[in-house]
């Protein structure tokens, strides 16, 4: 019998454990992925933070759906917007289900029986999350692309907004 219930600090080891495969197999699938990191020690420091935010921190939320074993979970937290709609949102930053228990409706049930009642209780209208260029999953189960993120290394971006003498001069041809 599967279960949904809310990670506890006595979890955050499996969770350790299944972030990292989730983050190999992540960077397996998309290689070009920003920000590159070592599966290991991300997942390292996203366990140790679960750890220290789970139970504390009313924004950290970590579901798991298990049946003798975790089988999946889902963590993100809640955003405030303090201007702009909507006031709140759930940002999903990681669901995983390991491979073995895929196409099996465990996903649907961290959603349906974890992240859905407590958005519905705590009056939370969106949830949100981001995906990378090439995973399609999102948008095929009918989620909105609302935003894209960009990304510049500083040393260009520092070359973009150089001074130039047409700056000092007040020349036209200087894009804003």
């Amino acid at each position: 019998m599967r279960i949904v219930r809310h990670a506890e600090a006595a979890d955050v080891r499996e969770l350790g454990r299944m972030l990292e495969r989730l983050m190999m197999e992540h960077e397996r699938n998309y290689p070009d992925t920003y920000p590159r990191h070592d599966p290991h020690e991300a997942a390292r420091f996203y366990a140790e933070e679960w750890g220290r935010r789970l139970g504390v921190d009313p924004t950290c939320h970590v579901w798991l759906a298990a049946d003798r074993d975790v089988r999946g979970f889902l963590a993100g937290e809640v955003w405030s917007r303090p201007v702009g709609e909507p006031p709140s949102a759930f940002y999903v930053e990681w669901v995983y289900v390991v491979p073995e228990h895929r196409k099996t409706g465990i996903s649907r049930a961290l959603f349906r029986d974890g992240l859905l009642p407590y958005c519905r209780r705590y009056g939370i209208p969106v949830v949100e999350g981001r995906t990378v260029p090439g995973d399609t999953q999102w948008a095929e189960r009918g989620w909105a692309i609302t935003a894209i993120s960009v990304m510049r290394g500083v040393d260009a971006l520092e070359l973009d907004v150089a001074e130039r003498r047409s700056d000092l001069t007040g020349s036209e041809g200087a894009r804003e």
